[in-house]
């Protein structure tokens, strides 16, 4: 099973000058997830608001109001990290969320806290590899944006290497 991509690097006045469509969608999940950095799924709706114009229509979405989202529920069904306070509300900007081909360039998810969960969103078991990573690490797993990314393999790698680099500073 390949590893999922965790971020990238991008650049924000390019998104923000981008002319691509935008859509806007508003949910809300129980303080209890978000204190939990719950894994939730988002079955987005075939229709998403234009967040360029709140609905009222506009040149990037045809004077409609919303763009279109993928047409198959699998498709159009998001997995996101909900962050640890949503206190006074949180907006997420998602880049290209349905691939690369998709008509809809940006998707911002406004999450909210609420007393239950929006329709079409769900919490979610996070995958193995990362609840050992959780588990696995020191201190109840405050390192968990790098759980994903740590392996034994790889921190014993790390560690060879320092190992080398410090052998031949020291052997001059």
């Amino acid at each position: 099973m390949g590893r999922a991509e965790l971020g990238q690097l991008i650049d924000r006045g390019g998104l923000d000058a981008s002319d691509g469509a935008r859509g806007r969608l508003a949910i809300a999940v129980p303080a209890a997830w978000a204190c939990d950095r719950a894994d939730i799924e988002i079955t987005v709706p075939a229709l998403v608001a234009c967040a360029r114009c709140d609905g009222g229509g506009c040149d990037s979405c045809a004077r409609s109001g919303a763009h279109r989202a993928p047409a198959e529920v699998a498709a159009r069904t998001l997995r996101l990290r909900l962050p640890p306070d949503l206190t006074g509300g949180v907006t997420l900007r998602l880049v290209r969320p349905f691939g690369e081909h998709a008509p809809l360039d940006q998707l911002f998810v406004e999450l909210r806290e609420g007393d239950a969960a929006s329709p079409g969103v769900l919490r979610v078991t996070p995958p193995p590899s990362d609840a050992l990573a959780r588990s696995s690490t020191p201190g109840g797993g405050r390192l968990r944006g790098l759980g994903a990314q740590l392996s034994t393999p790889a921190v014993l790698a790390t560690l060879a290497a320092i190992a080398a680099v410090v052998g031949l500073l020291l052997g001059r």
